[in-house]
This record gives C-alpha cells, sequence and structure tokens, in this order.
C-alpha cells in the first residue's frame, strides 16, 4: 500500500512588510512549484588527476510559478502584484500536508505577475514568478 499524499490542503505562506513579521496564508493558491534547487558541477580535474574530477557548486534555486484565483482586494495578493512592480523579494513558506508537515522557508525574487487569460466560461487568474534566492530551508 502507498504512503503516498494528495497536495489537497497545502498552504503557501508570504510574509508581512512589517515588523514583527507574520506569515499569512496566500488565498485560492491553484498550483505552486517546483520549489528546490540544483548545485552545478565543477569540474576541478587537474594534471595530477587520471580521470575527470567534479564538485558540487553553489546551490542554484529554481524559478518558482504559482496561480491564484484573483481576488480584488486581497492584501497578499495586492502585495505580490506591488512589490513585483517594486523589483522585490519576500519571504514565503511553503507548507505540505505530510506527517509531520514538510515546509519550506525560502525568499523569492518577485519576476512577474500576470492576469490570467480570460474567458467568459472560466474564473479570473493570476500568476505569480519569480527565481529562489539563497538556501531554502527545509523543516
Amino acid at each position: 500500500m502507498t504512503s503516498a499524499v494528495l497536495g489537497s490542503g497545502a498552504t503557501l505562506k508570504l510574509a508581512s512588510n512589517a515588523s514583527p513579521q507574520v506569515y499569512t496564508t496566500i488565498a485560492e493558491v491553484l498550483r505552486c512549484g517546483p520549489i528546490g534547487s540544483t548545485n552545478p558541477e565543477v569540474d576541478v580535474t587537474n594534471l595530477d588527476s587520471t580521470a575527470k574530477e567534479y564538485i558540487a557548486g553553489l546551490a542554484d534555486g529554481n524559478t518558482v510559478e504559482f496561480e491564484v484565483n484573483f481576488i480584488a482586494g486581497n492584501t497578499q495578493q495586492e502585495q505580490l502584484r506591488t512589490d513585483q512592480a517594486a523589483g522585490s523579494t519576500d519571504q514565503f513558506q511553503m507548507i505540505w500536508q505530510t506527517s509531520p508537515n514538510t515546509t519550506a522557508a525560502f525568499n523569492l525574487v518577485l519576476l512577474g505577475f500576470e492576469m490570467g487569460e480570460t474567458t467568459s466560461e472560466s474564473q479570473v487568474t493570476a500568476a505569480v514568478s519569480g527565481r529562489i534566492s539563497g538556501a531554502i530551508t527545509w523543516s
């Protein structure tokens, strides 16, 4: 029998710009991810080497995209739009409903805020994109 867990119930939280900082759930997130990083390989082969040698380079954070049902006047969605226009970096937490919960805390350089495609038979959405900056804290 599998131990797989559905993504339902996962939450994406945005840190406030106030002090003390408070994380608030972003309303009606439809999808998010991927969240992670990749270490590039660094060739350290030298004249004493008898074969190619490598070490891991510095972690490089992924590009992260998430989509929400757009809610006019929503505080967190307005903060994301304003911060993206200003070229800001915001702090996020993604919490998966595993047992125990799995949390990724990370800084995201906000690169995009776009209203989704509009049709007569679909909800109004917004897409946010950015690049993870610095290390991800997993707990």
